[in-house]
């Protein structure tokens, strides 16, 4: 019995359970309780923010670092027992800052945020959108993530549309592979290309076997190589700057809505469901619609509240629509698990999109840059017209006339590491500036594919760099102007063995400071030497600097797990200079790292930009 057992004895045994279920999770086992039966309704923003995705995985201490809040580990381990009464002290402190990094947690998770660069969590109530698509549909979704969401929701309309009561009989017996056909197996009826080039690329491409390795097919057109790819096309170019000069346009057309689309247009579904799943899919796209109409109808009533919630369901529409319905093709286990039409999806895209960038070149336009879901093309102002015809013919010709159609953003300019990484700023319609930001230029998280689980290290260098590029400032003046610590801060995890130390000499004695998984620090003029060290998944010994040496030497490290007030943190400028200064010269093809280093020899004068 519970009550003749001392409170160690107890303690003992919820741990022992708790290390049950944790395994048991591991193994994918279900749950021992349900949590429909808890008396007090839970919530779980671990699983909300689908942080228990093997992709997206993050721990809370990841999630104070981007918060900006102390990021502490366990001090003392958990097995201990007779702790003294500052040992004591030392757990509760610890435990009290894992509850306030909860609390702030929760508060993103409620769309309330005051952390800059977690902006784009602001206004967006991920609690009260579960519990507005729970009372529209019925599923009991609080704690589910975005795409279990979609998924669970697309299943429960199917079968209902099916009269289906047993669950396990919508699931693939047999799932149905693209590998050992022929590429050419998943063209689309709409494909036409009239020119050698690519009609030849089309044959030899369509003739080869698809297989589980990758694979990869380039082809130059115009001034632009592309790579076709199982999932996806994207051209090639890397460290570029593009200025749009006067009497020139630079347009980025990209397909709207465009997995759902081709769903719709290739009637994709899993063979061993009826083809029902479409016409509900096909109704999902209508609901989006209509959520959009009635949100915006409230919104002009001044009725913020019915607003938000229409808004909400806007987003499960989506949610059903990308991540619950065209990402599950691909998902082992997914009841609609459907690899062969994954890929006919992906690969319509991509010939689609040759066709446009085919059509353009032909006409006397250049496609400067292309991805599956659109192209870039720079043109005489005065062709625009001509530009826009283009596209409506396309449109018509792949049967993006209604859905689909394309949407255009006018750049100004832009700057890129790759087709991944890169910054462009944009007018719209009205005039407004805006700036877009991809890969390592983001500088604000909170927007899908975008969140707390990424890493916002050295975001001082993207925040210079969209000054400079953007705002035309110096990245030098920048940086040594900043006064948030956190930007300077940067992080690193050791997995397994592995732990991270700091060492340094004091009056002539080496001294070591033994840290564990994750540490927070800043690049610092007097701090010490950061090192990584246990045993690698190798089982070998690894003892490597964290940060390696540069043009400027050894950085150094301040330790900041732990925030602390200073007028003056005594911060090593240079080192985010220089490597701001070493992007924009990759980009730009200066050497203003260079004039850099060489000006801070005394007897040299800076004159950079």
């Amino acid at each position: 019995k519970w009550v003749e057992l001392s409170n160690l004895d107890v303690c003992g045994r919820i741990y022992t359970y708790v290390q049950n279920l944790i395994e048991n999770s591991d193994y994918g086992l279900f749950l021992p309780y349900k949590e429909a039966n808890f008396t007090i309704p839970a919530i779980d923003l671990y699983r909300i923010h689908h942080f228990d995705n093997d992709a997206r995985r993050t721990s809370l201490k990841w999630c104070a670092f981007m918060l900006n809040m102390d990021v502490e580990e366990m001090p003392i381990h958990h097995g201990k027992l007779n702790l003294t009464e500052e040992e004591v002290r030392i757990v509760r402190e610890y435990r009290r800052n894992d509850v306030i990094v909860t609390k702030k947690l929760l508060d993103i998770t409620l769309g309330n945020t005051d952390v800059p660069e977690l902006a784009d969590y602001a206004g967006k109530n991920k609690i009260q959108d579960r519990l507005d698509i729970q009372k529209e549909s019925g599923l009991r979704c609080l704690n589910w993530s975005d795409v279990k969401i979609g998924e669970e929701w697309n299943k429960i309309e199917y079968m209902k549309s099916e009269n289906i009561t047993d669950e396990r009989s919508i699931y693939p017996t047999k799932v149905k592979y693209p590998y050992g056909q022929r590429f050419k197996n998943f063209f689309p009826k709409t494909m036409k290309f009239t020119t050698d080039k690519l009609n030849n690329f089309i044959k030899d491409f369509g003739n080869q076997f698809v297989t589980a390795e990758k694979q990869e097919f380039p082809i130059t057109i115009g001034i632009t190589t592309y790579t076709v790819a199982k999932g996806g096309i994207h051209s090639t170019e890397r460290n570029r700057k593009l200025v749009i000069p006067k009497g020139k346009k630079c347009k980025d057309a990209d397909v709207g809505a465009q997995y759902p689309n081709s769903i719709i247009k290739l009637l994709v579904y899993p063979p061993h469901l009826k083809k029902s799943i479409i016409y509900n899919f096909i109704g999902t796209v209508e609901m989006k619609d209509h959520y959009k109409q009635l949100g915006k109808e409230a919104s002009v009533a001044g009725n913020k509240a019915e607003a938000n919630r229409l808004k909400g369901l806007e987003g499960g529409t989506k949610l059903r629509m990308n991540g619950g319905y065209y990402g599950k093709l691909g998902q082992k286990g997914s009841f609609l698990e459907y690899p062969e039409g994954l890929l006919k999806v992906c690969i319509s895209n991509q010939i689609e999109i040759l066709m446009l960038i085919e059509m353009m070149e032909e006409a006397g336009f250049q496609v400067i840059s292309g991805n599956t879901d659109g192209i870039v093309v720079l043109f005489p102002e005065e062709q625009e017209d001509k530009y826009l015809k283009i596209c409506a013919a396309w449109e018509k010709q792949v049967g993006n006339d209604k859905m689909g159609k394309l949407e255009y953003t006018e750049f100004l300019g832009f700057w890129q590491d790759n087709i991944n990484s890169y910054i462009a700023k944009s007018i719209d319609e009205k005039g407004k500036i805006k700036v877009k930001k991809k890969g390592r230029f983001v500088t604000v998280y909170g927007s899908p594919g975008c969140e707390i689980n990424k890493n916002k290290s050295n975001r001082i260098v993207p925040l210079a760099l969209e000054a400079y590029f953007i705002d035309g400032k110096d990245p030098v003046d920048f940086i040594k102007n900043h006064k948030n610590i956190f930007d300077f801060c940067i992080a690193k995890k050791a997995a397994g063995k592995m732990h991270y130390e700091e060492q340094w000499i004091e009056e002539g004695l080496p001294k070591v400071k033994v840290h564990k998984k994750l540490v927070r620090f800043y690049i610092s003029n007097n701090g010490t030497v950061l090192y990584k060290r246990g045993w690698n998944h190798d089982k070998k010994p690894m003892n490597n600097h964290v940060n390696a040496p540069n043009e400027l030497g050894q950085p150094l490290v301040t330790y900041f797990n732990k925030r602390f007030e200073k007028e003056d943190y005594d911060i090593n400028y240079n080192f985010y200079i220089l490597e701001a200064l070493e992007r924009v010269d990759a980009i730009e093809k200066t050497r203003k790292a260079k004039a850099f280093i060489e000006s801070l020899n005394p007897t040299q004068q800076l004159s950079l930009f």
